[in-house]
């Protein structure tokens, strides 16, 4: 194999997905939650299993007239594992599988790791016509479940939608699943923060200043940093300005 051979596919060849699909975080000093960090090659595995399981979804559906015509990502959890997901979905080789529009509908529903706001609300509005459509919901997780919910009701009844499939890549409410379909990877525990690749600076910026309010020096907080899994280049570009930041 050559070098460049080895280099591109260095992290592809040793995934372990059953302990993917049920994780565990680790445990910081100076913080009650606990944290999980998923690497970017393994959100792109993920994205590929789910897409395994939406086309599955889409052959059961054939002959019910229910299969999905639409995705809606939820900005900004589900733009990530959409825009991956669309890699997969937007085309298909396969006649009697439709392949599938993708737009986008921006909901906040978290001020910071585990602060979630008294109800979700739009921030952006919803990009694609959705009238009497099967549509796929995509988001990174489903938490409390409160976002999904508010999502399903008013694409269904505000936006005419036929019925709602959701897709994430972790539930940590898995009651979601006797309100609607759902299309998922994996279960974490709910005192778990997930830092996906999309938040992983976010995650820092807003951590790094509670450990230190909470007694952390900036070395304690490195370690912290380093045992949750981040890269030594993104400590080593925002830990002191986020630490001595006022």
């Amino acid at each position: 194999m050559s070098d460049y051979a080895q280099r591109v596919r260095e992290f592809t060849g040793a995934i372990d997905g059953d302990f993917w699909r049920n994780p565990a975080g680790v445990e910081v000093e100076f913080d009650t939650l606990k944290f999980l960090y998923i690497p970017d090659h393994i959100e792109t595995f993920i994205m590929t299993q789910l897409a395994r399981q939406v086309y599955r979804y889409q052959i059961d559906n054939i002959s019910t007239q229910a299969q999905m015509t639409e995705a809606v990502m939820i900005t900004m959890g589900g733009l990530l594992p959409g825009v991956l997901l669309h890699d997969h979905l937007a085309w298909t080789l396969n006649k009697n599988i439709p392949p599938i529009n993708f737009g986008t509908l921006g909901i906040k529903y978290y001020a910071g790791p585990g602060q979630p706001l008294d109800e979700p609300r739009i921030v952006h509005p919803l990009s694609i016509a959705v009238q009497d459509k099967v549509v796929g919901v995509i988001d990174d997780l489903v938490d409390l479940g409160g976002t999904a919910q508010f999502v399903a009701n008013y694409l269904t009844r505000e936006q005419g939608a036929r019925k709602i499939v959701l897709i994430a890549a972790y539930l940590k409410n898995p009651t979601i699943k006797s309100v609607m379909d759902v299309i998922y990877y994996g279960h974490v525990p709910k005192d778990t923060w997930i830092i996906t690749p999309r938040e992983k600076v976010e995650t820092l910026i807003k951590r790094v200043p509670f450990w230190r309010d909470h007694g952390a020096t900036i070395q304690a907080c490195e370690q912290s940093l380093q045992k949750i899994g981040y890269p030594d280049y993104l400590i080593d570009i925002y830990l002191r300005p986020t630490y001595e930041r006022g």
